[in-house]
């Protein structure tokens, strides 16, 4: 029976049983329902490790007990009932690499080639903001913790700002292109900050990551399980590659977003509502030629 065939039938035994995790043997895979979601699986060494995530596909390690033993498996697996047949042809196709004894040697040493090349065949649909957005949210609560400021970082959580602060709420702002600085706004609520601070970043072999800050902030007494649930929040999980992204800042400007700063707020209506049919804004602002205090962040 073809690969594809068994990984649909599985499937749809799956959708028949109460059971909320069922594994099924086949020669050097598993087909699996678990954690509320369904894929394939194949046993790798212990020592290799993936988090990665698109819109409804997840492809990562963990330790599972099978027939009374642990083993360290490769997951594949998504949690969109409505494709499971369209899923299906991509387990498939990954469990042809597997079968393969050259392309199984390199999954099983480098996993995440597979996933490099299955990203850009298909497009990567995720929604998660750019690394570089994520470390410069991270710096800005390092930044603000030095300062001794009582801040709480609450933008992964749905908050219109990215941080409450005793002296007022942040918005952040990042970029990695070399010149101008015109950055977006999201909605009428993000310069209801009280400040602005904008990075400017460019990639690097040597400079920060994700995974740096995560260690600065720990270091600064945050509890990491707060650091993990905010970019769990914006699906960047521990073990995700794109953690050890490395960047150089360039440059940090910090702006008071006062009566002269340009913005479009709800008081910028009347009776501050937007005009009727009109739900929300999403404006570009560019920042050069607006006063804003240069911040010195070398020592990061």
């Amino acid at each position: 029976m073809e690969t594809i065939q068994k990984i649909r039938e599985g499937f749809a035994y799956f959708r028949t049983s109460a059971k909320h995790s069922i594994t099924l043997k086949e020669q050097y895979y598993w087909i699996v329902k678990i954690d509320g979601m369904q894929g394939v699986a194949i046993e790798i060494p212990a020592d290799k490790h993936v988090n990665e995530q698109l819109t409804s596909i997840s492809y990562y390690t963990k330790e599972y007990i099978i027939g009374g033993e642990e083993r360290h498996l490769l997951m594949l697996v998504s949690d969109h009932p409505k494709l499971y047949d369209d899923f299906a042809i991509i387990c498939a196709g990954f469990l042809e690499k597997v079968l393969d004894a050259e392309s199984y040697q390199e999954i099983q040493q480098n996993p995440i080639s597979w996933w490099h090349a299955m990203k850009e065949l298909m497009g990567n649909a995720n929604i998660e903001k750019a690394a570089y957005s994520v470390l410069a949210e991270m710096l800005s609560y390092y930044y603000l913790l030095k300062q001794e400021k009582d801040v709480s970082w609450v933008g992964p959580f749905g908050g219109s700002v990215d941080f409450n602060c005793n002296d007022g709420c942040y918005e952040v702002k990042s970029t990695i292109v070399r010149y101008g600085s015109q950055i977006t706004i999201n909605s009428q609520y993000q310069l209801k900050a009280k400040y602005l601070l904008f990075y400017r970043f460019e990639p690097a072999v040597y400079g920060i990551s994700i995974q740096d800050m995560v260690t600065k902030l720990v270091e600064l007494d945050v509890e990491e399980s707060e650091i993990e649930r905010a970019l769990e929040k914006l699906k960047y999980p521990i073990g995700s590659e794109v953690r050890t992204k490395s960047y150089r800042l360039l440059e940090v400007m910090k702006y008071e977003i006062d009566e002269s700063f340009p913005k479009i707020v709800p008081e910028s209506f009347i009776d501050g509502q937007l005009p009727k049919h009109i739900s929300g804004l999403i404006y570009k602002l560019d920042l050069d030629g607006l006063n804003g205090e240069v911040i010195d962040l070398k020592e990061i």
